[in-house]
């Protein structure tokens, strides 16, 4: 675990009683990096910022979901510390028995469905998922209310909901590793794009990206440019440039230290083509807007 990471145990939430909490909160600057003895599945439910995990920092948006293992280290933070910019994260945490419960235990007693991406058996780190018709919001919606009004009964309704939470997850990854006619075209812009917004900091290609949806290198390419009106190669610079500005507005690192964070090792072309994007150089961005001073070590 990295030094100076906030560690959050099971006990603060659960009891003899309760095994899951689901909660609404607002993303503040000054909350610290953590990482936590329980699974924990965060939604975004509004508003815009990033999630630094691990050793990545992604955009996020509404829709965007992570399902994160025991001692993933982790913090969201909003756009801007402005009044006005907002990032609304839903959390449903629950202890590692729960996980094993209703992914291993009740599938070998029931003889119902043997989960084979989601569960202890298989999880080596989190994952990131992107919602396509608001099918994580409409669940987490549900899983909040019933978890505030805490009618008879509503320990044991979350878990079923939980449940099939899980089962939207593991459907999701099963559609991976099926043939790319499986999945709906209107879903696989959204693959790239996560897929992309993932790995900027990687050395990437058309051919990774074919490879991941399963699709040649021509078809991806005229589905890039269908939804963009882009290149593949003019996405990508445009998403790294982007989220290379993000960094300069939310955080004190320096365009030496951010260009490699988005897939830049040549500072000269790293300028360049920033200036060809933006307009102005990155010292003259971070100038012109105005950012609040964030410390480097982030927490949650």
């Amino acid at each position: 675990m990295k030094k100076n990471v906030q560690l959050t145990k099971g006990e603060l939430y659960f009891n003899d009683e309760l095994s899951i909490l689901v909660n609404r909160v607002s993303e503040r600057f000054e909350l610290r990096e953590h990482a936590h003895e329980f699974v924990e599945i965060c939604y975004v439910w509004e508003g815009s910022g990033f999630h630094y995990i691990g050793d990545k920092a992604l955009r996020v948006t509404k829709g965007d979901l992570f399902f994160i293992p025991i001692g993933i280290s982790h913090v969201f933070r909003p756009s801007s510390s402005a009044a006005d910019s907002h990032l609304i994260v839903g959390n449903c945490i629950f202890e590692q028995s729960v996980l094993d419960s209703l992914t291993s235990t009740m599938p070998n007693t029931l003889n119902s469905y043997r989960f084979k991406h989601i569960g202890s058996h298989v999880m080596k780190d989190w994952i990131p998922f992107r919602e396509h018709r608001q099918e994580f919001g409409s669940l987490f919606d549900r899983m909040l209310q019933e978890s505030q009004q805490a009618r008879l009964g509503f320990h044991t309704m979350l878990l079923a909901m939980l449940l099939e939470l899980l089962l939207l997850l593991e459907r999701r990854l099963e559609n991976e590793s099926f043939p790319s006619n499986a999945i709906a075209p209107n879903e696989r812009m959204d693959i790239i794009i996560h897929y992309i917004r993932s790995r900027l900091h990687e050395p990437l290609s058309l051919r990774d990206v074919s490879r991941q949806i399963q699709l040649g290198e021509r078809q991806v390419q005229r589905i890039i440019q269908a939804s963009t009106g882009l290149t593949f190669t003019s996405l990508l610079r445009k998403e790294r440039i982007e989220k290379s500005c993000i960094l300069l507005e939310q955080t004190t690192k320096t365009a030496a230290e951010i260009a490699p964070l988005v897939g830049f090792h040549d500072m000269k072309h790293f300028h360049r083509l920033f200036k060809q994007l933006i307009g102005m150089t990155p010292i003259q961005f971070r100038q012109a807007s105005h950012p609040a001073a964030t410390p480097r070590g982030y927490s949650s």
